[in-house]
């Protein structure tokens, strides 16, 4: 069976529903979201943390990966310029910094509409990230990150031990302070999605769910649609990728280029539900916290280079258990409700990728966002429903384009199907 489409969005997490869900509004647009549910979705391992300042300066969990890189090897990081200690905090480009927080400030205004329109509640929350200070290496890593973001000042905030026990009263005497975030929240990320997406299935979207993209159709240097395993074949003027970590797979396919997104592995726990114990998200070098409406606690994460292997393992796991134990003791008397692994899509520079493919009509990248993409997921469908109606973009996503990744390898693309 063959259906006509304006545009195909290739993945239905946290960036492919927001994409659905800007197109949607154009009432004059036919669109599909097709979406295979893989083991594995990154936006179902997610914290829901609107992190915009703490992720750009390498906290949540990029402290925990770069802090034990620098404790246990002491050398440079794969894919990163420089040494990782405390007097280097990892903090990302300026553009990222600007990505980030234009995203970051639609989400009160995504919300209400969402709510109001929608009748989905994300459960926005405004709470404030806490890094976690309990010796001198993390004060200098703290006070290294203000310094590196001096234009920011008004929205950080540092907490002695007597304000932060004040702020956290279940929190470890062994915290010497924390710098606090002031702009940096949480939503639920399984809820986002899920908002995104009826929202979008509401205003006219037709969505594939269990449906994989099996190959790429081309008239020439165009993409001109996609086949499916159970939904027949798609035509149409722009297909977005939007595959997560399998990205790379449906560019080649679409444009014989395999952009560098790669899975890397994310295990997480959820505690029972608990009287209130956490009155913000918090980040220490061992793991981050994040307290749900519903009273569970979620702790993540750890960053591995496992292929898109999702199974849980203990060390991991305990290591995850200890550092929390360690910022609250209260929780070694939590059980734990269940514990997983998502696959981040990750790229070799931790930016994503958006936008077209020089020489390539009729598609479009977005993808590659790592452990952001909750956080950027709002401004990214903002982004790509600007890209597939030709106007003015709120941000110059030129260091976002794949054309940044010179020495990416043009492969031969798999034999094009006929249109």
């Amino acid at each position: 069976m063959t259906k006509h489409y304006d545009v195909v969005i290739a993945g239905g997490g946290v960036i492919g529903a927001s994409c659905a869900y800007q197109l949607s509004k154009r009432k004059d647009l036919k669109v599909a979201l097709i979406d295979a549910k893989r083991p594995g979705n990154a936006s179902r391992a997610s914290a829901g943390g609107l992190w915009a300042i703490g992720e750009s300066v390498g906290l949540g969990c990029g402290v925990i990966f770069f802090r034990m890189m620098s404790a246990n090897r002491k050398r440079e990081a794969q894919g990163s310029a420089v040494l990782v200690d405390s007097s280097t905090p990892h903090i990302l480009p300026q553009s990222f910094f600007d990505f980030a927080l234009q995203s970051n400030e639609l989400y009160p205004r995504l919300h209400r509409e969402l709510v109001g329109m929608h009748g989905m509640d994300f459960k926005f929350e405004e709470t404030g990230l806490k890094f976690v200070i309990y010796d001198e290496e993390d004060r200098l890593y703290a006070e290294h990150i203000v310094g590196c973001i001096p234009h920011l000042a008004d929205q950080v905030r540092w907490l002695d031990q007597a304000a932060l026990r004040a702020s956290e009263p279940t929190i470890t005497h062994e915290a010497k302070g924390a710098l606090e975030f002031l702009c940096d929240h949480q939503v639920n990320p399984f809820r986002l999605t899920d908002a995104y997406t009826e929202g979008a299935r509401q205003n006219g979207v037709d969505v594939y769910f269990n449906t994989n993209v099996t190959g790429v159709l081309h008239q020439g240097n165009r993409v001109s649609g996609v086949t499916t395993d159970v939904a027949g074949l798609f035509h149409c003027s722009t297909l977005i990728n939007a595959a997560g970590a399998w990205a790379a797979e449906l560019s080649l396919q679409a444009t014989g280029i395999e952009i560098p997104v790669k899975p890397v592995k994310g295990q997480i726990l959820l505690t029972e539900r608990m009287p209130k114990l956490l009155n913000g998200c918090l980040t220490t070098s061992d793991c981050y916290m994040a307290q749900k409406d519903n009273g569970e606690i979620l702790i993540g994460s750890t960053t591995e280079d496992k292929g898109f292997d999702v199974s849980t393992t203990y060390p991991e796991i305990n290591g995850l258990v200890q550092g929390a134990v360690r910022c609250i003791p209260e929780l070694a008397n939590v059980n734990l409700k269940r514990c997983w692994a998502g696959l981040r899509p990750g790229s070799p520079d931790e930016l994503p990728i958006l936008g077209p493919m020089d020489g390539v009509e009729g598609y479009l990248n977005a993808c590659g966002h790592f452990r952001t993409g909750i956080l950027t997921s709002a401004i990214t469908g903002v982004l790509l429903d600007k890209l597939v109606n030709d106007e003015a973009l709120p941000l110059d996503i030129t260091p976002f384009l794949a054309r940044r990744f010179a020495a990416v390898p043009e492969k031969k693309a798999k034999q094009a199907l006929p249109a």
